[in-house]
């Protein structure tokens, strides 16, 4: 960096010090830039369209159809948005107060980081990457710069959610020493199919969406935009972690919440592809037990089971010595123990957590106060189920050295970080 440049890196970041020191008024609007608006940023672009005082300066995606949906979409709700396929041209828009970065997981990281020297706070959907050192450039980047840094596990701002920790933190259940949490569905052996690589859809700059990953030929899996399906990119190692760091850091992330977001002692794992015969990478069943100081959790999930009439197909329960408390995205219930004196409780949704977070993010912006789901909280979430994956790969327990930041099987250690492909490095 030239001695000019790092004088008006400088001057910015100082100038985004005082901001932070000060505040924003009640009622200044706040200009968003959307990184990444396929499903779940399409999502993220209409929560934060709801909000008032929010203003969608920019919304960029490497993807032209979707670039041109969440435009027009803006437009619609009163916006005028510059489009982009480059997220470095938003990081250089001093007008632009905050971004949103809905890219897939392989990509958060970098811009995240980026965001934050370049004086933007951050909305960054989970989980904070892909490699368990990736969270801690993220929370060290977040507190360097003094930015707000709200992660996507909404959860934490659902009503019944908090009410479920807040259970489990004051002994209205008792002691609980297990926790279970789980997704299960039921889908056709053949997945998501066997594509050969080929040419990239016009529109894409598939080199761009890869990113710090590998170089490698498209394939329509990898890229996983299908008209009504979720993206498939979630499966595959280079870009994400399965079913585990995508639905299971939500529920993880409540039972950290309900215990004060401790890391796990230990974590071992164990599962594999059997069922599916498509070529995704991470597992179809899988089951997970996380040792923590005077507990265990568990995660487990399948694909050839739903269990129908006898469970929900993705939730949480707290098991303890007066009850056991069941939560799930629309319901919390809690079962008393024959002869505990405790009173069967239920309490149900009564509005969407999600829009909910993102009024949190845009208080947070303003007041500078911690968001429901800080930077270092979803970070300790993700690793939990990122070290699930690992001993998985490892096919070996892992013992966590809290203070190291790694584990103690040096065999697994290159598991928990990953080469970027340049320019798409960490630099704090």
């Amino acid at each position: 960096m030239s001695t000019s440049h790092r004088r008006e890196f400088l001057r910015t970041v100082g100038v985004a010090a005082i901001g932070s020191a000060i505040g924003r008024g009640a009622n200044d609007r706040i200009a968003l830039g959307f990184i990444g608006v396929g499903t779940m940023g399409t999502e993220n672009l209409r929560a934060a369209m709801a909000q008032p005082g929010v203003a969608v300066a920019a919304v960029c995606d490497v993807y032209q159809p979707h670039l041109e949906r969440a435009s027009a979409m803006a437009q619609r709700a009163g916006q005028q948005p510059k489009a982009t396929g480059d997220f470095r041209q938003i990081l250089a828009d001093r007008s632009i107060d905050a971004v949103c970065i809905s890219t897939p997981d392989h990509w958060h990281p970098h811009i995240a980081v980026e965001a934050c020297k370049a004086g933007k706070d951050v909305y960054v959907e989970k989980p904070v990457g892909v490699a368990v050192d990736e969270g801690y450039a993220m929370v060290a980047a977040a507190r360097k710069y003094n930015r707000i840094v709200q992660a996507g596990t909404w959860q934490r701002s659902g009503a019944h959610f908090q009410k479920a920790c807040e259970l489990v933190r004051n002994g209205t259940l008792g002691k609980v020493t297990m926790a279970r949490t789980w997704i299960y569905s039921n889908q056709p052996p053949q997945g998501i199919g066997n594509p050969p690589d080929g040419t990239a859809p016009a529109g894409l700059n598939w080199d761009m969406w890869l990113g710090p990953a590998a170089a490698r030929p498209f394939n329509p899996n990898r890229f996983g935009v299908y008209p009504d399906a979720y993206s498939y990119f979630r499966f595959f190692w280079d870009y994400a972690g399965g079913q585990l760091t995508d639905s299971g850091v939500h529920m993880i992330d409540i039972v950290h919440m309900a215990f004060g977001d401790p890391m796990p002692l230990s974590v071992s794992s164990g599962g594999g592809k059997y069922w599916f015969t498509d070529d995704t990478e991470t597992p179809d069943t899988m089951q997970v037990t996380f040792e923590y100081p005077g507990f265990v959790a568990s995660w487990e999930h399948r694909s050839n089971n739903a269990e129908e009439h006898t469970s929900r197909l993705m939730g949480a329960t707290f098991h303890g010595s007066r009850g056991t408390l069941y939560v799930d995205r629309q319901v919390l219930r809690v079962t008393p123990e024959k002869g505990s004196g405790l009173a069967p409780f239920e309490m149900k949704r009564v509005a969407d957590p999600h829009p909910l977070h993102w009024a949190n993010f845009l208080e947070c912006v303003r007041t500078r106060q911690k968001p429901n789901s800080d930077i270092e909280t979803c970070h300790r979430s993700s690793a939990a189920c990122l070290l699930g994956n690992v001993s998985m790969r490892a096919r070996t327990r892992l013992d966590w050295d809290e203070q190291g930041r790694t584990v103690r099987q040096t065999e697994a250690r290159e598991l928990l970080r990953r080469e970027h492909r340049a320019p798409w490095g960490l630099a704090i």
